[in-house]
This record gives structure tokens, sequence and C-alpha cells, in this order.
């Protein structure tokens, strides 16, 4: 027993032992090991020091940072313009406050616009798909409280390159007070520019009503209320077949045509509409949306005016100078001697 509590002993004596030595080395070498670890160090901080006061010394240096800045700055507010410009669908002057079902454009020009009612819906999207196969763009007049349901369908619409249009929160028929319409517009505009960011200036009354209010509303605003010229007329269940002759049947330059994304079951005008497509080409026709087909007409009715202008303008001639004529020098012939 006495023989085990001497081992026991000298076991804890070497323990400590060794304890001590490793403490005693760790602090010798701890101080040398950050010293070294500095060293590393050093040349990436005096890099850093060196750059840093070239740079607030270099007027150079500083301008050409600048100029970088100013540059990527400057891009960054170009963008941002674009993508405003982009999402505005504003109607010109000529046209604010108007109604239009089509307008007369010349001959030369042969171009017509699709437009689609009463989404956002479920429906949209196979729309979407057809419009882009075929690389057309369309117009989206669109409900309130369906874009209050479906807002990643209308962003998709903008997305794509297509026009937005308002078509009131509640696509009520009824005659309606000022203060309701109001509402039911702006409520509308202020949703569409929530969810993408787009603003438009064009209107379609619910069902085509143009007396009970919403219409009025809208032109007091500056809004172009936007009819059609070409009716697919879908609420009667037509047959594919005679979808597609109804919108061809009526079809002309400068012309807007009437369908369906939602608001109800579509698939007779999805069936419908590449056929659509595929038949005005053949006539020649080219697809624009409704902002793009008043942008073409402002455009002529400004040449037509400047044209006019430079005709009757009256020319100016400057009147020949009169020589002045100076009095007679001679002598009166009763002064003669």
């Amino acid at each position: 027993m006495a023989y085990n509590n001497s081992l026991a002993r000298q076991q804890k004596v070497i323990v400590g032992l060794g304890a001590a030595i490793g403490s005693f080395v760790m602090g010798a070498m701890f101080p040398l090991y950050t010293t070294l670890l500095e060293d590393v160090q050093l040349p990436e901080r005096a890099f850093w020091e060196l750059e840093t006061k070239a740079f607030e010394k270099s007027p150079t240096v500083q301008v050409a940072v600048q100029q970088r800045v100013d540059g990527f700055t400057s891009t960054v507010v170009e963008l941002q313009k674009e993508k405003e410009k982009r999402l505005t669908f504003a109607t010109p002057a000529h046209f604010a406050g108007k109604t239009i079902e089509d307008v007369k454009l010349s001959a030369k020009q042969k171009v017509i616009a699709l437009t689609f009612d009463d989404g956002p819906w479920p429906g949209t999207a196979p729309i979407l798909d057809v419009l882009k196969k075929n690389k057309v763009k369309g117009t989206f007049f669109v409900i309130g409280r369906h874009l209050q349901l479906y807002p990643d369908m209308a962003r998709r619409v903008v997305a794509e390159g297509h026009a937005l249009g308002n078509h009131t929160w509640n696509h009520h028929y009824h005659n309606v007070g000022t203060e309701t319409a109001a509402k039911e517009i702006e409520d509308t505009a202020a949703l569409i520019y929530k969810t993408t960011g787009a603003k438009t200036s064009f209107f379609r009354p619910p069902g085509g009503v143009l007396t009970n209010g919403l219409a009025d509303y809208a032109k007091s605003q500056k809004m172009t209320v936007a009819m059609w010229s070409s009716d697919s007329q879908e609420s009667s269940q037509p047959s594919q077949e005679q979808l597609i002759k109804n919108v061809l049947s009526s079809a002309k330059s400068g012309g807007i045509v009437l369908m369906h994304d939602g608001g109800g079951e579509r698939s007779t005008t999805l069936r419908a509409l590449p056929v659509i497509i595929a038949e005005l080409r053949k006539q020649g026709y080219t697809f624009v949306t409704v902002p793009e087909l008043l942008e073409l007409k402002d455009k002529e009715l400004k040449a037509e005016a400047a044209a006019k202008a430079k005709f009757t303008k009256p020319t100016s001639v400057k009147p020949k100078p009169v020589k002045p004529v100076e009095p007679s020098r001679a002598v009166p012939r009763s002064l003669h001697r």
C-alpha cells in the first residue's frame, strides 16, 4: 500500500513538472509567433497604406475613379429612364380625351392591333404563348380585381412587351356617379403601377358602354377611350370557324380587334388566334399595339402639318433701298446777271 502511494506521488510530480515546462515553452513562443504573423501581414498592410496615400495625393487617380463612378451612375439613370419609357403607355396629345374605334392611316401602312379584355386570368398564359410564338405584340385591358388575383400574369404581359390598358375594377355596366367612376378607374391604375410599374392612358369601358359615366370620367382625365372596329363576338359563343370569320371579315388597316383572354373559358379564342394571325399576315398586315397605332397616326399628322406649313409659308421679299434724290445745285435763272 505504501508502495502504491509513493508511485502515485511520483506521477503527480512528473505531470506537474511537464505542465510547468509546457506553459514556459508556450509563453516563450507566443510572442515570437505573433511577431512572425505580423511580419507576414505587414507587406499587404503596407501596400494598401501606400495605395491609399497615392490615391489621396494623385488628382489623376481621383479624377479617373470619379469618372468611372459618374459613368456608372449615368448608365443606371439612363437604364431607369428607358424602363420608365417602355412601361409608360401614353396617348399622343391629339387623341387625349377622345374616343377611337380605329385610325385612318396612309395607304402605305397596313397595320392592325389585337386587343384582349378581362384579364389577367389563368387563360392569359396560353394566349401569351401563341403571341410569343408568332412574334406578335398585343394590348391587354385588365380588370382591377382580376389583377389582384393574378399579379404574376400581368407582370408577364409587360415583361413580354405587350401594352396595358385600364378596364375598371369591377367591370360594371350600370350607371355610376363621378366618385364611383373615379374609384373604378383610379384604383385599377394604382394597382397596375404597383404590380407592374406601368402607367397607361388607355381605357376601355366594360361592354363598350359609353354612357354610364365611366368613359366620361376617363376622358376628363385625358385618357383615350379605345373601342374597336372588329369584334370577334365571343359572347355569342361562336364556333372556331365563325370567330375567325368575325375578325377577318371586318379587318382593316388601322383597325382594332376585340378578343378576350379572361373572364371565362376562352379555348375557342385560343384555337382561333393562330389562324387569325396567319391569315392577316397573308393579307399583308403588321401587328402593333394600340399605343403604337396612335403613334403612327400622330407622326402622319405632324408630317402633314409640317408640309402644309412649308407650302403656305409666305416668302418675304426685301424691298430695294431707294436712293434719295439730291436737290439740284443749279443756280436759279433769276439770279443770273
